[in-house]
């Protein structure tokens, strides 16, 4: 038997995926371990013969052999984060084929080496991830990285994969503190436009008094409510910075700043650049 600490993760795959309007993706096989976080839409994850409904930040595990499908919404289809994975070889396959479509073609030699582990055999299929922040920052870290064609991508991505599967196994022993009226106001910070007055709001929509809900919002994500929609803009402003060429007043308006400075402001106090360098650095 081994202990978790014995793993040496290597990566096939990671990407984010965006999935077809009635996507029906079932039946497939898995070659390797595979982790996907769901950052968008409705739907649900069929893992053998049980069925999940997924929201933003569940974050499935889905060991290799297993069969599994998804299921995505016509009017809001899913999205998600991927890592495909071995976890247990130093000489990974240098391959990409990470499930089998067909299950009447199944392919052994793809199959990742599987050794008994107790602490993976005992993760839950699904773990509603979003109330830790980091680990939901670090999983979508390790997939840009690896889809970067840099000259250490391979070794930097799985050495972080190492770093979150402890923590994500961590989170997954200890009793983590979950109320529903907190992940409501979660996912809304995260899914809506907003402005600086909408903090009050949130607290009246938790249906919580003042302190409470102060303190229930730090217990689940380690920051204040008005911290945590700091971190929701920067990380969407740097997304879109990397990945648009919309114009840095376009930016500040669609995360709801009212003037560009501040934004500015903010933006190079979080990141220690300015968005025009940060852009240009990257």
């Amino acid at each position: 038997m081994k202990n978790i600490q014995d793993i040496a993760p290597t990566l096939r795959i990671a990407h984010h995926y965006k999935f077809y309007e009635s996507s029906n993706e079932g039946n497939r096989y898995g070659y390797c371990y595979a982790f996907h976080l769901f950052d968008g839409g409705q739907g649900t994850v069929t893992v053998g013969s049980k069925r999940y409904p997924v929201r933003r930040g569940s974050l499935f595990y889905i060991p290799p052999t297993h069969i599994h499908g998804f299921q995505s919404s016509h009017e809001d289809p899913l999205s998600s984060y991927n890592i495909y994975c071995e976890l247990w070889t130093n000489h990974p396959m240098q391959t990409k084929q990470h499930v089998a479509y067909n299950t009447a073609q199944i392919d052994s030699q793809y199959l990742t080496t599987i050794m008994p582990c107790d602490e993976l055999e005992h993760i839950p299929s699904v773990v509603q991830i979003q109330q830790h922040p980091r680990l939901v920052d670090l999983f979508i870290h390790i997939t840009r990285v690896f889809s970067e064609n840099s000259l250490f991508k391979n070794e930097i991505s799985a050495s972080l994969l190492y770093g979150w599967i402890l923590e994500f196994l961590q989170i997954c022993r200890s009793a983590q503190p979950f109320d529903p009226r907190i992940q409501r106001i979660i996912e809304k910070m995260e899914s809506h436009s907003w402005n600086e007055d909408d903090e009050d709001d949130w607290q009246i929509q938790s249906g919580l008094q003042k302190t409470h809900f102060y303190n229930l919002f730090k217990q689940m994500t380690g920051l204040s409510p008005k911290a945590y929609l700091l971190k929701i803009k920067m990380r969407r402003a740097a997304a879109t910075l990397l990945e648009s060429n919309r114009s840095i007043t376009d930016i500040s308006l669609y995360l709801g700043y009212a003037s560009i400075h501040y934004f500015t402001k903010q933006f190079t106090a979080y990141f220690g650049v300015s968005p025009t360098q940060f852009r240009n650095r990257h």
